[in-house]
């Protein structure tokens, strides 16, 4: 089989346009708050965020592999495998949601220490944190059903279940804090009804759309300690980079809030333009998953061969257009979020990273979508681990002579190294088709 861009492009544009709305909701967040005209508010909502970031993407895993293991049991054309891609995960998400709950007392603490934020700024944060714990569990079980959902196929589907969550957040952000005046708590409130509206939407369409009865198959849910250890073991790879990536952001809130309340807000702002460029390398990322994961099901060498050429292309047009568009609004991009003539001086100051954002970034963080796909997870974490060391090496001798420029310029090198780390390996994503 030779895969067409036809056939690329009807799973990679609904992936795309659903992944690039995850992002907005933070900008959206940034934007709405920052209307305001307080910079500790700003910086209250990127710590906040920040520390639920953490939460999440600690266990951003089962998003992925639920993907992967899907997609690989959809090319196998087996109902059982399918049904046990979805439900076993499902299982640990809600149990790790159900320990944030409990645990949150402790997290805030610890993440109080790790970050140290200015007082005003840390009080906010505190009000945000203090509601949207309580969406971590629909958060997890979000990533178990939409990972799902996408290892499917289910291109439609999935779009629709993240535009709808996203947009009804935007939505209430905007009435619960530019009209109702709740601040802080109505960004916060307004994450937490989407997310549980997220979830509810994504398990009916899971429902609807199978091709079978999960019902038939709820025993697969049940793990004997033979089976949690697989699961472990082979997710261990994906949490370890996971832990690599967190560390990298926690450093740069951390070193951004030492470098002032100021700093702190507009890197935020910076931060999201990033995120959203990254969400869009995502949507790629993800296409690419779904149809390596079949490739490895089919044990067909010939489809990912064009798996890997199409991820190649499709990147390359992304780094050019979204490098265009960088430059065309990166003047208008900071009114977006803020007004502050400090907030505002910086950001231009520090808007030439935006710039090369895009280049640098996009083979990384697509053909991660590759190796995770086909569940060659041991050079992701390899290379992950690598590229901290080297971030975190170059922010520690950098920011002392250049400082903000010094932290971006870690944060720019951490990008290069995620592609230039990782590519070598893909002889062994190969090898996947025949074994």
């Amino acid at each position: 089989m030779t895969l067409t861009h036809k056939d690329y492009f009807k799973i990679a544009f609904p992936f795309i346009v659903s992944t690039v709305t995850q992002p907005l909701l933070g900008a959206v967040d940034t934007a709405v708050i920052g209307q305001l005209g307080v910079a500790e508010l700003i910086g209250g909502v990127a710590i906040g965020t920040v520390i639920m970031n953490t939460l999440y993407w600690l266990f951003g895993f089962f998003r992925v592999s639920t993907t992967g293991q899907s997609a690989i049991a959809l090319g196998k054309n087996d109902p059982k495998e399918q049904a046990t891609s979805l439900f076993r995960p499902f299982i640990l998400a809600l149990s790790v949601g159900i320990i944030f709950i409990l645990l949150q007392s402790l997290i805030w603490q610890g993440a109080q220490w790790v970050i140290d934020p200015e007082a005003a700024v840390g009080a906010n944060a505190k009000i945000y944190f203090d509601i949207m714990i309580f969406g971590a569990p629909f958060v997890l079980l979000n990533y178990t059903l939409i990972g799902w959902l996408m290892g499917q196929a289910k291109a439609k589907e999935t779009l629709f279940t993240q535009v709808f969550g996203n947009v009804l957040n935007i939505v209430l952000d905007i009435i619960f804090v530019l009209y109702f005046d709740w601040g802080i708590a109505g960004v916060a409130y307004a994450t937490l009804i989407a997310q549980i509206s997220t979830f509810a939407i994504g398990a009916f369409l899971v429902l609807r759309t199978c091709q079978f009865s999960l019902f038939d198959y709820l025993g697969t849910a049940s793990m004997s300690k033979a089976d949690l250890k697989v699961i472990v073991s082979s997710n261990m790879d994906l949490l370890l980079r996971t832990v690599c990536i967190l560390i990298f952001f926690n450093m740069m809130a951390r070193v951004g809030s030492q470098l002032g309340a100021d700093v702190l807000a507009a890197n935020a702002i910076l931060m999201q333009v990033t995120f959203i460029v990254s969400y869009m390398f995502d949507g790629v990322a993800n296409a690419s998953s779904v149809f390596a994961g079949k490739a490895v099901g089919q044990k067909n060498i010939g489809l990912l061969k064009s798996v890997i050429k199409m991820n190649t292309v499709w990147t390359t047009g992304f780094v050019v257009v979204l490098t265009l568009l960088t430059i065309l609004f990166k003047q208008h991009i900071v009114t977006l979020f803020t007004e502050l003539p400090a907030l505002v001086a910086i950001y231009n100051q520090m808007s030439p990273w935006l710039l090369v954002f895009p280049l640098v970034a996009g083979y990384g963080l697509t053909f991660y979508g590759i190796f995770t796909g086909t569940g060659t997870t041991r050079p992701v974490r390899n290379s992950s681990a690598v590229t901290l060391l080297l971030f975190l090496t170059v922010q520690y001798f950098m920011v002392p002579v250049w400082g903000n420029h010094g932290l971006w310029l870690g944060f720019t090198l951490f990008y290069v190294g995620r592609f230039i780390f990782l590519y070598p390996y893909i002889g062994l994503v190969k090898g996947k088709c025949c074994e």
